[in-house]
């Protein structure tokens, strides 16, 4: 497999989807992976399980980095990413499918980034097909509004204390995304793709949402 010159989703992709020959990964591949990563300016990455708790332990190690880092140049920077990336890994954690078959139960993968002066977020997760629609329906109004109207919708979902029960699918990821939204530099991206799998009769789609602050 070659992943040089791919893009920081792209090579998340090829990541996912790298192949164990017994317990040791090949060396080459994980050479080319952190290479890759360095040219793209990954700083943080993690695939695997997800769950509250390692939502927290992913953030606490983020602050750390985020202390490291030469590229944040003021606090606000700091909050929006930290927000952001709580509300994907939330997200991520909200419509991943709980496959009890699968030992590791819900998982996603996430990456944070440098290009130029600005941050990125990637965030990769399963979600059931049946959601699909759904969460089009609350993506693709964003990518056409304002920066004010984004505001708006936010000021307006805060207020809506019924959102939780009129809405089971999401359980609040509406109001998150429109805090994604409200707290980057560029409009949103996503891509939902058919999965080549189904499991315990579910079918599946892989779903990446990116962002730039």
């Amino acid at each position: 497999m070659n992943i040089k010159g791919l893009s920081a989703d792209e090579m998340m992709s090829a990541f996912l989807g790298l192949e164990f020959n017994g317990t040791v990964m090949e060396l080459n591949i994980f050479n080319m992976f952190r290479d890759n990563a360095d040219l793209n300016g990954i700083l943080f990455y993690y695939n695997g399980q997800i769950t509250q708790n390692v939502i927290l332990t992913m953030g606490d190690s983020l602050k750390q980095r985020l202390k490291e880092d030469a590229h944040v140049d003021s606090p606000q920077k700091a909050k929006k990413l930290f927000s952001s990336f709580i509300e994907m890994t939330q997200n991520a954690l909200h419509y991943s499918p709980d496959i009890s078959s699968v030992d590791e139960g819900k998982s996603a993968a996430i990456a944070v980034g440098t290009i130029e002066d600005s941050y990125f977020i990637v965030c990769g997760n399963l979600i059931k097909s049946e959601y699909i629609e759904h969460i089009k329906t609350k993506l693709d109004p964003l990518l056409n509004m304002t920066m004010e109207d984004i505001r708006k919708a936010y000021r307006e979902q805060l207020k809506n204390d019924q959102h939780e029960t009129e809405d089971a699918i999401s359980k609040g990821a509406g109001l998150g995304l429109l805090t994604i939204a409200r707290d980057a530099s560029k409009p949103i991206e996503y891509s939902i793709t058919p999965a080549e799998c189904r499991v315990e009769g579910v079918e599946l789609a892989h779903f990446f949402l990116k962002v730039t602050i």
